[in-house]
């Protein structure tokens, strides 16, 4: 193996993280744990204890292989980008909300009976998935100061961990667990929200959005040139006319004159996406492959995504318009 084809397995091989995108990470961790007691007493009908066990960044590798079969997984979806999240409420957990959400009582313990779930079972934690949402949301907002336009919602619910993926094995997460005491008994169990950084990437773009201020007076020189630099500024565009995965040893094997196969229909699928950096990419739109005056080219057959020129035409807004 040559030096230039190792680079690839010494990439995956490496353990470094990264950092937040959001600051005070910890913070918000004190303040989901407060925020969650409040939303889940009236659904639990009890008192209920929350302890943040970890808030930190890690590789999601790491983290899959603790989550135990079964589990409760509700796989998460955001407004803001096309990355999923991933809520793992433990066996023991399920059992107490269940319980709990069926006429339990709070001042006894039972045993817990490890068993696989039902479509009962999961939908009595339906309001438990949604407060952990509801309730980071809105720990991120008290903990920086500004309103949070973002929604999460739980998009479906899986037993196997197996069966799930959010992201690549060695992507970036965000770790909050807690484990919750419930009644007076305190019966306990533990549970994970998990999120990569490309959602939390997609939370500070927004926040830093929101937090500046539109009321500029129009003889503000500094800002009318920021702005024209800004629009000025050239953003890397990528065609992708298709992705494909491939084994990693496959990979290592390809040569010179190997062919990889693309379906009929990437040349009528182009994606064009702003480029920011080597791991983060915003789509713009959509448009197929063709020719013009001799040179390859992509035609747009959608419009670029409104929210995307929504957010330009304001920031490029002169001070008097």
């Amino acid at each position: 193996m040559t030096e230039d084809t190792a680079v690839l397995p010494r990439k995956l091989s490496s353990r470094r993280v990264g950092r937040s995108p959001l600051p005070d990470l910890e913070l918000i961790g004190e303040n989901f744990g407060r925020i969650l007691e409040d939303d889940l007493r009236p659904i639990l009908k009890t008192t209920i204890g929350a302890l943040i066990l970890d808030c930190e960044i890690t590789k999601l590798a790491d983290v899959l292989e603790r989550i135990p079969v079964p589990s409760m997984l509700g796989v998460v979806e955001t407004d803001s980008t096309d990355r999923m999240a991933l809520i793992n409420i433990g066996s023991e957990l399920v059992y107490h909300i269940v319980d709990m959400r069926m006429g339990g009582d709070p001042t006894t313990a039972p045993p817990v009976t490890t068993r696989s779930f039902t479509a009962i079972d999961a939908q009595l934690c339906m309001d438990v998935f949604d407060a952990v949402l509801r309730s980071f949301a809105t720990a991120v907002v008290e903990s920086l100061g500004v309103p949070l336009e973002t929604s999460f919602r739980v998009a479906g619910h899986k037993q196997d961990i197996n069966t799930v993926r959010i992201a690549p094995k060695s992507a970036d997460v965000m770790l909050i667990s807690a484990s919750l005491d419930i009644g007076e008994a305190a019966r306990s169990g533990d549970f994970d929200l998990i999120m990569p950084l490309s959602i939390l990437d997609v939370l500070r773009a927004a926040l830093m959005q929101t937090s500046v201020t539109d009321h500029v007076a129009p003889n503000d020189l500094w800002l009318l040139q920021m702005r024209k630099c800004a629009a000025e500024a050239e953003v890397p565009l990528h065609g992708i006319l298709h992705r494909k995965s491939l084994p990693l040893a496959e990979i290592e094997a390809l040569e010179v004159g190997h062919v990889l196969r693309l379906p009929r229909s990437a040349l009528s699928q182009v994606s064009l996406v702003q480029a920011m950096g080597t791991e983060h990419e915003a789509p713009l739109a959509t448009g197929r492959l063709g020719a013009y005056e001799g040179e390859k080219v992509v035609k747009l057959t959608d419009p670029p995504a409104a929210r995307i020129t929504d957010d330009l035409t304001r920031l490029l807004r002169l001070p008097d318009e």
